[in-house]
């Protein structure tokens, strides 16, 4: 087969695909174009669930509905439900040795088989595989046309699903964030706040947990006020000193712990560990340049903060910050109300 003809079915891809045609059709198109140009039996594409928990098939071509939809082949151990770390290919499948699958080919009329990995970003997201009703051994050109053509579609759903992603987080933060705003301008009752802002954040985070302690200008301690699953052992540790526990907060600094088994700023870094936190996010919270106290996330291992993750994480603590002054605010008017009311005079009876 000449270049010219592994180059057509790109050209017409890439021409349906510039004309916004919905990815389904997109995938369709590409089983029959690689099901036509190898002049084999049929095509079948499978891809990771947005959720990443299971295959969905894309697309076939030239397969009966009983062989794609088989229940037998949605065993994990099943060749087609199963993503490939590498090229597998059979050349004749009535010689091969026993698989789950072998039976539920020869009934499909398939003789011979190739499933290629479809990898994006280092990781094989999803699979192509190729099927042929009499003996063949696909050669490394097929086998390359197969995977890049193939690859054109997936990539393109690949990249649509993280940007859907990317939208649904934004929205969600945007949505936390307005309803603690609710909150704090609906009520001066900031024990609910805090209880919120260390919910929302251990979700938003998929944290271990998170905590908001209170600074003491005198002592430099940092009082726990709100917490959210850690462990009664881990925040009975001990006392938390300013100085000793991520001092940078002090300055003002947002600090990131990137491993608590190597970090010298952390004051009782055994029970941090012994807790299973392998990474902290520490922000102060501030009031007219002023740290009143501290918010802090804990998670067990995982890819390093996102700057979206610590801004989000950084406008919550702001957001704490507000309503520990307004409550400040509202407590100190109250009194200087009641103050005014005894030096008139007033007892609260009626004349």
């Amino acid at each position: 087969m000449s270049g010219f003809d592994y180059l057509k079915p790109f050209l017409e891809i890439g021409r349906v695909m510039s004309a916004g045609t919905d990815s389904n059709s997109v995938m369709k198109l590409i089983s029959q174009r690689l099901t036509e140009t190898l002049g084999i039996k049929g095509c079948l594409i499978r891809m990771k669930s947005a959720g990443g928990d299971r295959l969905e098939t894309l697309s076939s071509y030239g397969l009966s509905e009983n062989f794609v939809f088989d229940e037998a082949q949605s065993l994990s151990s099943s060749i087609c439900f199963e993503l490939p770390k590498e090229v597998v290919c059979v050349t004749q499948l009535e010689k091969a040795e026993f698989f789950l699958d072998r039976e539920v080919m020869i009934k499909e009329g398939i003789q011979a088989f190739a499933v290629i990995p479809i990898e994006i970003e280092r990781t094989v997201v999803a699979m192509v595989a190729l099927f042929d009703s009499a003996p063949r051994q696909f050669s490394e050109e097929e086998l390359a046309f197969a995977e890049s053509l193939a690859n054109r579609g997936i990539l393109t759903i690949f990249w649509h699903r993280r940007f859907e992603r990317h939208i649904d987080r934004e929205r969600w933060y945007l949505s936390t964030f307005q309803e603690i705003s609710s909150a704090i301008n609906a009520s001066l009752d900031v024990n609910q706040v805090l209880k919120m802002v260390v919910l929302k954040v251990t979700e938003a985070l998929r944290a271990k947990g998170c905590v908001v302690r209170f600074l003491d200008p005198k002592t430099h301690k940092l009082y726990l006020v709100k917490d959210y699953g850690l462990s009664k052992e881990f925040l009975d540790k001990g006392p938390v000193d300013a100085q000793k526990s991520i001092a940078d907060n002090l300055a003002g600094k947002i600090v990131v712990v990137d491993d608590v088994l190597t970090d010298p700023r952390l004051q009782y870094p055994a029970e941090v560990a012994q807790e299973g936190i392998r990474k902290v996010l520490s922000i102060p919270l501030m009031v007219r340049g002023k740290v009143i106290g501290v918010m802090r996330v804990f998670t067990s291992e995982r890819p390093p903060f996102t700057k979206r993750e610590i801004n989000f994480a950084s406008a919550l603590a702001q957001q704490c910050a507000f309503a520990i002054e307004n409550a400040r605010i509202y407590e100190r008017v109250k009194y200087e109300y009641q103050q005014l009311l005894t030096d008139l005079g007033y007892n609260g009876s009626s004349h």
